[in-house]
């Protein structure tokens, strides 16, 4: 941290968790910086620990460190963005939080909401829909992905960015490979970060390729008057009317937790789910927090009943209009 060094100090007070500032000078026992991108802005940290920078009985030193401060990484030119240099995090010189919370964010700024952190994607809620699901960009990764299985490299120059679609297509060519192991998909996150909806765009995708190549003469298979692919997708409406509910920070969140299993043939047609729902929040139907409401289906019940249902079932309210 030699001065001129930019490094990034928290800041436990203010709107932002990390500043980017500048090393003005530092000691054995102080660092002096100042923000960037207000000059005026000064800062000192302490040291942190009693062993000092010198080597000690012919180890090596070791690098000061002060109370609060990180590295930063050399900001990345434009051609480098360009060439998806910060696709994945695992690639910075300096992996920590305020680097990590940088890199999301700036790419967060230019619409990019998936980042790759090694084989782990991390989404970013958008609230706002993006052109990121278009049958042509899922075409596009299950061309890849179908090239790539085959041992036939990139179906185009530049590699694709980090993806649900590309999780989604490893997942299914690992099924497919020489071993024909299960996958399984960990989607986890806070309340509001996307894990309904990525769920949807997974099972999207996966259902598509599922039924890409059914039949002895490749066309999808048909259950009475709805396709399989079809028949899953639309369980996920029915699911969310009696296990979602409106919170403070969500208007569509899953109070319940759920295990779907899609099942495929060993030709990787798919033939069906299986849905297993647990830890139901049971206290919501008694009391539910001011802002918030109980679960869909009772809202539903009520906008879609006529007066002879509602004097049947005591609905005595009425309609709620979408209040609480």
């Amino acid at each position: 941290m030699e001065s001129g060094a930019r490094v990034w100090i928290d800041e436990k007070d203010g709107d932002d968790a990390w500043l980017l500032c500048e090393v003005k000078s530092r000691s054995d026992a102080t660092l002096e910086v100042f923000q960037v991108s207000d000059p005026s802005k000064k800062f000192s940290r302490s040291r942190v620990g009693a062993d000092s920078g010198e080597s000690k009985g012919g180890e090596e030193p070791t690098e000061l460190k002060y109370e609060g401060v990180e590295l930063a990484n050399t900001p990345l030119s434009d051609e480098d963005r360009r060439e998806g240099k910060d696709n994945d995090m695992i690639t910075l010189p300096h992996l920590h939080e305020p680097a990590i919370l940088h890199a999301i964010g700036e790419r967060f700024d230019r619409g990019e909401i998936y980042t790759w952190t090694g084989p782990v994607l991390i989404a970013v809620n958008p609230f706002q829909r993006l052109p990121l699901y278009t049958s042509e960009i899922l075409e596009t990764y299950r061309r890849e992905g179908l090239l790539r299985s085959q041992g036939m490299g990139q179906s185009t120059g530049a590699k694709l960015g980090p993806h649900v679609y590309a999780i989604a297509d490893l997942s299914y060519r690992q099924m497919m490979g020489p071993k024909r192991k299960s996958q399984s998909i960990l989607i986890s996150g806070e309340s509001g970060a996307g894990k309904t909806e990525s769920t949807k765009i997974v099972m999207k995708y996966l259902t598509t390729l599922g039924t890409a190549h059914i039949g002895e003469d490749g066309k999808e298979e048909v259950a009475g008057d709805m396709s399989v692919m079809t028949k899953v997708m639309q369980s996920n409406p029915i699911l969310e009317a009696f296990g979602n509910a409106r919170t403070l920070r969500n208007d569509n969140s899953s109070r319940f937790g759920k295990f779907i299993e899609l099942g495929f043939s060993r030709s990787g047609s798919l033939l069906g789910a299986k849905i297993q729902t647990y830890l139901l929040e049971k206290v919501r139907l008694g009391f539910h927090a001011s802002g918030e409401r109980n679960y869909h289906i009772f809202y539903q019940l009520l906008r879609g009943a006529n007066d002879e249902q509602k004097k049947k079932y005591d609905f005595h309210d009425g309609d709620t209009n979408g209040l609480e």
